[in-house]
Order: C-alpha cells, then sequence, then structure tokens
C-alpha cells in the first residue's frame, strides 16, 4: 500500500510536468468510429460517443514508478495541489475545482444527430439543481466526413415557438419532425470554433468529432428537446425528453444571424513569428474562459503565467510538451491527445515531432484585470 507520504511525493512531482489523465470512454445512441480506430478501443465497444479525456470529475491520473503503478482521482490530485496546478486566480476564483471540462464527441459515420438540446443558465441551474453556476460550452470541428453540420441558433426569432409546439406535438405522437425548418446550422469544417453559452439550442450533427470544451458542473445537465423519436437500446424504452424544463431556459433571440456574428470563429492574431503563430478561435462575454490555436511548424514557446492551460493535439502527429527550464519534464501527446500544464509550470516549449505544420488547440482561464 502506498503512504500518504509518497503519494504526496508523487503528487509534488506530477504537477511540476505537462501530463495526461486517463479517459473515459462510452457508448452512445449517436456514437461514431473515428476515436474507435484511433485509439484501439475494445471490439465489444459498438461505438464511442463520449471520450472523457479530461472531465474533473470523471477522470484518473495514473503514475508508475519502477516498483508500483498508482491510479487516483483527478480531484484527489486537484483537491491536493490546489493553487500549484490551478493558479491563483482559478484557485480563488472557483473554490479549489477543476473548473473547465473537455471532451470529444464522436459521430463520425454514425446513425444520426446528437439530440437538439439546450443548457441551464446559472439562475436556473442554481435554484433547481444545486449547482455552481451556469453551464456554457463550445464546440471545436476536428474531424468531418460528408455532409457534417453543427447546429446552432434558430433561423429566425419566430422559430423558438413554432419549434416547441411541433416538438410537443412529435413527443406526444411518435412522428418525427422537420427540425431543420426551425434550427439553424453552420458547415461543419475542420477549425472551426463556435460557442454556446447556456440557453443556446444546439446540437452536432453526424459524421464529425468535436473538441467539446464547458464550464465548471459537478453534474451535466443537458435539457433534450428533440431526438428523432429513438429508443434506449439498453431498456428499448423512449430517450427522456425536457421540454419544460429548456422552454424555461431557452434563448429565442439567439438566431442565425446573432449565432454567425457573435458566436462562431471569433477572435483574431495574438502573435507571430518566424514559422509560429497564436490566435483566439473564441471568446464571448459569457464564457469566462478563452479558446486559441497555436499554429507552428517545427517549434512554439509559451507561458502559463499563473493560469493553467490544456492543451489537444488537434492537428498533427505528435508533439513534445516539455519545460523550457527543464527539458527533462516531458510530455509526448499524440493526435487528439490532451495534456495539462501546471500553472506553475511556467515557460513551456511544444516541438513538432511529425511532419507538416500543426495545430495544438490552447484552453485557459481569461486573464483577471
Amino acid at each position: 500500500m502506498l503512504s500518504f507520504s509518497d503519494r504526496n511525493a508523487l503528487f509534488d512531482e506530477l504537477v511540476e510536468r505537462p501530463f495526461r489523465c486517463r479517459p473515459v470512454y462510452l457508448e452512445g445512441v449517436w456514437g461514431g468510429y473515428y476515436i474507435h480506430r484511433l485509439r484501439n478501443l475494445p471490439k465489444e465497444m459498438r461505438n464511442c460517443a463520449w471520450v472523457f479525456d479530461m472531465i474533473p470529475m470523471e477522470v484518473s491520473i495514473v503514475a508508475k514508478t519502477d516498483s508500483y503503478e498508482f491510479e487516483a482521482p483527478f480531484f484527489t490530485f486537484v483537491q491536493a495541489m490546489g493553487e500549484k496546478l490551478l493558479g491563483r486566480q482559478a484557485y480563488e476564483q472557483f473554490g479549489g475545482y477543476f473548473p473547465i471540462r473537455f471532451n470529444y464527441d464522436d459521430t463520425y459515420h454514425a446513425s444520426g444527430n446528437m439530440s437538439i438540446q439546450c443548457h441551464p443558465d446559472a439562475g436556473y441551474v442554481m435554484s433547481n439543481h444545486d449547482e455552481l453556476g451556469r453551464q456554457d460550452e463550445s464546440y471545436y470541428i476536428c474531424v468531418t466526413g460528408m455532409d457534417a453540420k453543427t447546429y446552432l441558433g434558430f433561423q429566425d426569432e419566430t422559430s423558438c415557438d413554432a419549434f416547441f409546439e411541433q416538438a410537443r406535438r412529435a413527443e406526444k405522437s411518435g412522428e418525427q419532425m422537420d427540425f431543420e425548418k426551425y434550427v439553424s446550422h453552420v458547415p461543419s469544417v475542420p477549425g472551426t470554433q463556435v460557442m454556446i453559452p447556456a440557453g443556446t439550442i444546439h446540437a452536432s450533427g453526424r459524421n464529425q468529432v468535436i473538441l467539446e470544451i464547458g464550464s465548471l458542473t459537478v453534474g451535466s445537465y443537458t435539457y433534450k428537446l428533440y431526438d428523432y423519436q429513438r429508443t434506449d437500446p439498453q431498456t428499448g424504452l423512449p430517450r427522456p425528453i425536457h421540454l419544460d424544463m429548456g422552454s424555461e431556459v431557452i434563448k429565442k433571440e439567439y438566431t442565425k444571424d446573432w449565432v454567425e456574428k457573435n458566436l462562431v470563429n471569433h477572435g483574431g492574431l495574438v502573435r507571430e513569428g518566424e514559422g509560429f503563430k497564436e490566435i483566439i478561435v473564441g471568446e464571448h462575454d459569457l464564457l469566462y474562459f478563452s479558446l486559441r490555436n497555436l499554429i507552428f511548424e517545427h517549434s512554439i514557446t509559451d507561458d502559463t503565467d499563473g493560469l493553467f492551460h490544456v492543451l489537444a493535439l488537434v492537428d498533427g502527429e505528435k508533439v513534445r510538451v516539455e519545460s523550457a527550464d527543464d527539458p527533462s519534464k516531458f510530455y509526448i501527446m499524440n493526435s487528439m491527445d490532451m495534456a495539462v500544464i501546471p500553472a506553475n509550470l511556467g515557460r513551456y516549449t511544444i516541438t513538432n515531432l511529425g511532419a507538416g505544420t500543426v495545430t495544438v488547440h490552447k484552453t485557459h482561464l481569461k486573464k483577471e484585470a
């Protein structure tokens, strides 16, 4: 058995380097096959819908030494390391919780879309579910197949009431509805970033893999508004629909025109040099995190500046992430891997170990003034 002091020594070592958590893989009615093949998941899995690479309450960390292997819940690590991992701003602002969650949603070559849905705002989720705050999300399009779409917002301001009327009728009758008559979409192109503030009607369409990044949740509250009359494969019963709750938080004013102006690929150039650049791909006043791309041919150096970073290799074969002050503290990321950069690491360098230009998606909290 590992002693408490030995555990702390492992934690102290881990918080000084880039690291990856052990993912959790879940099947789903809309699950796809891209991650299943990429990561050689068990053949017994009929598909893979959710890839919890960095859902703080779901994943774990694994440390191996010459004499043993140790696994602990990531939340235990967060509580033990606190400010060293999170940085002072995050630690004080979020009470010691890791405030951003990350997962892949895979509908690649799947049988259908994710359900048409929305998420609650702060007032509703805190009073009805005793949660810590509003549930905001974002989608970064990583991989697409033919005719991939990302559903986002209503067609116009008259669409919301009509959608709910038709959705209630469909729930009672069991008949299909033409949801695209009311719900808008953006073409899914790799590199597209969409932001999804609480109350936005949305869904990932069939035939793509998205990187989903969202705000702090202990639980997760998805109000399904329309699910194509699918049944749960385990129970054979219709999947649950939450039209009453959804109607209380939906933002009918988030229409096609507003979405395109405010929620799709918003940002600009941060810095650039020979063979590299950093761009903001998504920021919004309602989201407390910044979404960025690091694009480079050979290498790029960055600095946590007191904030933890989370990286995802969204385009490229393999990179090495290492401390700029101590290169022995490193992590090798393969395609679609995620890595956490602790706040106290400071300067770090990412080096391309494959061919061509790579893109690393970076997320961190917005810096307080």
